[in-house]
């Protein structure tokens, strides 16, 4: 039997959030903070869950991978229930990754049928900040950083649109990300270039989604509102986290040259929609 629970259900599977690869996106939306979907065997004491991230626009399994209570109908349900509400969603492709080396060898089998791509994905965190890091360098006055406030979203500054666009990748509303999320932004000559925002938030630790404007990539500007985002998490005793593929190269520079280190990695596996 599979059972979706309702958003104040999420704290039900708490007790699943074990191991070495769960996520920060997963605890992002079991604790409430981040929108999502979640899934199980039994709504009264859940031993296997599939928890959808709206973020990530994937799904991830965990819990027991050997509860047959779970394993047996999960590919029904997600046929039937789950595959038209990606698809009304404009996704064309299943995304998932589970969270252990058992999870991964039940997967190939559940979905041994699909044509799978396969791929792997690098998480980060930043334990220790550096002094570099720290220590606010002196800015040309053509550049700014500014936080991703109230304020400034409100304002008329050239490619605030720009900003509340990425925000909605992440977050529900607005209001939402302003409640438990932080963002950074360079401004550069009076117009919006980079940003840097919180993208799954719990209670310990952020991730953070970084995009530069087209034009003004490879220029140090992603960097600067980085620092500015692991400043502030180092003031606020929130571990900073980083997601990335493997073969994002730019991606893992940027992450190791400000000083995350790779905690492990986990496979990414996906099939397409169109023909389901």
């Amino acid at each position: 039997m599979i059972v979706e629970l309702r958003n104040s259900e999420f704290n039900k599977i708490e007790h699943l959030l074990i191991g070495n690869r769960i996520n920060l996106e997963i605890c992002a939306v079991v604790q409430g903070y981040n929108p999502g979907w979640i899934f199980v065997d039994n709504p009264d004491k859940p031993k296997t869950a599939l928890v959808w991230s709206k973020g990530i626009k994937g799904f991830y399994f965990l819990g027991e991978h050997a509860n047959i209570e779970f394993t047996k109908y999960i590919y029904q349900y997600i046929h039937e229930q789950i595959i038209y509400r990606a698809k009304n969603m404009g996704l064309t492709r299943f995304e998932f990754s589970g969270t252990s080396d058992e999870w991964d060898r039940t997967l190939e089998k559940i979905f041994m049928d699909k044509k799978l791509h396969r791929s792997k994905q690098f998480v980060y965190e930043c334990n220790t900040v550096s002094k570099s890091v720290i220590n606010q360098e002196k800015l040309p006055t053509n550049i700014e950083i500014k936080s991703i406030n109230e304020e400034l979203l409100s304002s008329d500054v050239e490619s605030i649109d720009f900003i509340i666009e990425i925000i909605l990748e992440w977050w529900n509303t607005i209001e939402d990300y302003l409640k438990y999320g932080v963002g950074f932004c360079i401004v550069y000559n009076d117009k919006i270039v980079s940003s840097c925002v919180s993208s799954f938030v719990t209670k310990k630790a952020m991730e953070s989604h970084i995009v530069t404007v087209d034009g003004y990539r490879k220029r140090g500007f992603a960097k600067l509102a980085v620092k500015e985002f692991i400043r502030f998490c180092d003031i606020k005793n929130y571990t900073p986290y980083w997601d990335c593929m493997e073969d994002n190269f730019g991606s893992r520079a940027l992450a190791e040259g400000l000083g995350y280190s790779k905690k492990y990695d986990y496979k990414l596996y996906s099939f397409e929609l169109d023909n389901l």
